[in-house]
């Protein structure tokens, strides 16, 4: 029995011997550091978590991290001015509908906290790739631009390490077929029937939802989602768009095509016409059915002869005209609060010979004499499209756009006649539904329109109307939402700011959950100004073979990048739910976003090769941790204890 005792404590000072030789190599690179850098974000959220898991990971191939956080207005400084920082953490949001973010990545952008110039390798040809890319005309072509460009980017610029996309949870009952949370519900309605009755359902021909109060229905007067959102189930957008952010031709436009590179031509469905100009005002539910016989309709400003100035949803068609009042009028400041938002609009017209086409010339920059590019005029063309017969006037005055575009009808003043003050609040369109009644703070009731033209923008094929009552009720308490939703009072609910709600909904039956990726990203970002992730080593290039394209800089910031475990952060913090994001644009942005491309995940011997290509030679032990000999340790000691005691 003494030589078992004896074999078992060998093997416990062994596995010990080996775990003070691996402590002892970590220990050595902490020591001897290559560097010590300084690493800056703001407080607040999880970013500080994120810092310190990433000093843990470069300690690990002889970097020392010094992880400070900054109250946001300082942080910013510290980003565009100070710069006193080498690594940091930044979040983008709200963008992503165009892969132009020449504000992050040029060297004159206004959020280049990089330093990227153009005199640093490669620089000159990425700025280059971002300024040629709003002028390709040919979708297909662009993406492959833009492929191309974050290549470039990631394998020989580094400028960054990509984190992760969040993504937004969705709950309906099961019983709710058809709903597409990447389409969302304006979309998905023509597609959306029950099977069956969900707990505490009452109708079959009823939807209900959630929202805070609209303020004003007239879209060129609205700052904000809630009025956005009724407008949209009331109208259809000019040109489709989808979630992946391509326009579609499942639309009011059914098809366009090139005259040059600052012309295109657009043209319309037929047999397409504007729901019934109802006023609303003093309905409520005791109200009877909406009806053109016997509910007040409302005249617009248009005074032609022999032209109605009202809409019974049979007499006024939606034409092209309709469309170039709509882009003419986003860009005139008298009646739009975001009238730059359309400069590119050089001119809008219909076209000489077709009713149902219309024209527009852009022009990327109005203030020079020469005409330039503007591709990413496509994500400023899904807007919901207004009735020029109501909202435009016979009125010969000629105001401008922020364009420059000639407009007519639209004068100082307008916004203080009938029509467009009724507008705000009894609102029509040509889309699905038509406003009933809204009591403040409690609800707003539409009704399904018989006069919609019947196509799924989804795809493009024929589709009605199941629910023909939509019910949007006032609850800005998300929690009480939440209740609402359990109780089978509303049949969509976000869970979003409810994990652990809506992971016991993923395992209900009762509930169906979808989630999408939202449009905001994260990222690790190097200050290339910096000695050792940049400064002078962005110049010097690398001699090794098959790295000489590459720079002392660039092969730093790769080991870097290699060394942290991205995927381990992501499922400690996030446990597991975000996306991993691979490159400088939002994975959003799906139409242009490149996911073949070259990837950072974790992988301790890339990290050392690309160091030892820097000429930084360290002794790092990258052979996994050796959990085993530990483990093996415990149970040999636990094993001789047990032994003694049964002895």
């Amino acid at each position: 029995m003494k030589k078992k005792t004896v074999f078992f404590t060998l093997l416990i000072l062994s596995s010990l011997l080996a775990m003070s030789a691996f402590n002892a190599q970590t220990s050595q690179a902490a020591v001897e550091p290559l560097a010590n850098l300084v690493f800056k974000t703001n407080g607040g959220g999880v970013r500080p978590d994120y810092g310190l898991y990433i000093a843990q990971y470069l300690r690990e191939i002889g970097i020392e991290v010094e992880v400070k956080v900054e109250e946001w207005t300082v942080f910013i400084g510290t980003l565009l001015l100070t710069r006193d920082f080498d690594l940091g953490i930044v979040g983008l949001s709200g963008g992503g509908a165009s892969p132009d973010m020449y504000d992050c990545y040029g060297e004159e952008g206004s959020l280049n906290m990089f330093g990227i110039d153009t005199l640093m390798p490669y620089g000159n040809e990425s700025e280059n790739m971002q300024k040629e890319g709003v002028t390709i005309v040919d979708l297909e072509e662009r993406q492959q631009h833009y492929y191309d460009w974050q290549q470039l980017m990631m394998d020989r610029i580094v400028p960054m390490l990509p984190l992760f996309a969040p993504r937004s949870y969705v709950a309906t009952w099961s019983n709710t077929l058809g709903y597409d949370g990447r389409w969302g519900i304006i979309d998905s309605l023509p597609y959306i029937e029950y099977d069956g009755y969900h707990e505490g359902q009452e109708s079959l021909t009823e939807f209900s939802i959630a929202d805070a109060n609209w303020r004003d229905l007239n879209p060129l007067q609205t700052d904000d989602t809630s009025s956005s959102f009724i407008y949209g189930l009331m109208a259809e957008t000019i040109v489709g768009w989808s979630p992946d952010l391509a326009p579609l031709k499942t639309s009011l436009v059914e098809d366009w095509e090139q005259i040059d590179e600052f012309h295109f031509k657009f043209t319309m469905r037929d047999d397409i016409w504007w729901n019934p100009s109802y006023n609303v005002t003093g309905r409520d539910a005791s109200s009877d059915p909406l009806d053109p016989a016997t509910t007040p309709l409302m005249d617009g400003l248009k005074d032609e002869v022999g032209v109605d100035r009202f809409s019974n949803g049979e007499n006024q068609q939606v034409m092209a005209k309709d469309a170039v009042f709509t882009y003419l009028a986003w860009a005139n400041s008298i009646v739009s609060e975001s009238p730059t938002y359309h400069n590119w609009i050089s001119n809008a017209y219909v076209d000489a010979s077709d009713p149902l086409s219309f024209h527009i010339e852009i022009d990327g920059d109005p203030d020079t004499t020469e005409k330039d590019a503007y591709v990413d005029f496509w994500a400023r063309l899904p807007w919901e499209i207004l009735p020029e017969f109501f909202l435009n006037s016979s009125d010969t005055t000629v105001t401008y756009t922020s364009g420059h575009a000639e407009c007519t009808g639209i004068y100082d003043g307008i916004l203080d006649t009938a029509p467009w003050i009724y507008y705000s609040t009894s609102a029509f369109g040509c889309g699905k539904y038509m406003l009933d009644y809204y009591i403040r703070s409690s609800v707003t009731v539409l009704q399904a329109s018989p006069f919609w033209n019947g196509m799924g923008i989804i795809d493009g094929t024929d589709q009605d109307l199941d629910i023909e009552t939509f019910n949007v009720r006032v609850i800005p308490d998300l929690s009480a939402e939440l209740a609402e939703f359990k109780a089978g009072k509303l049949d969509i609910v976000g869970l979003t700011s409810f994990p652990s709600e809506r992971k016991q909904m993923q395992a209900d039956s009762r509930f169906d959950v979808q989630s999408f990726l939202t449009a905001s990203f994260s990222f690790m970002f190097f200050n290339l100004r910096r000695p050792f992730v940049g400064g002078t080593d962005n110049f010097v290039y690398l001699t090794e073979t098959g790295k000489e394209v590459y720079t002392k800089g660039i092969a730093v910031r790769k080991a870097i990048n290699y060394a942290i475990d991205r995927d381990e952060i992501n499922q400690v913090i996030h446990d597991g739910e975000y996306l991993l994001s691979h490159s400088v644009i939002y994975p959003f942005t799906a139409y242009y976003y490149y996911n073949d491309i070259i990837k950072y995940n974790r992988d301790l011997s890339a990290a050392v090769e690309w160091l030892a290509a820097a000429g930084y030679v360290i002794d790092v032990d990258v052979s996994p941790v050796p959990i085993f000999g530990i483990l093996a340790a415990i149970g040999a000691a636990a094993f001789v204890a047990l032994y003694k005691k049964k002895k």
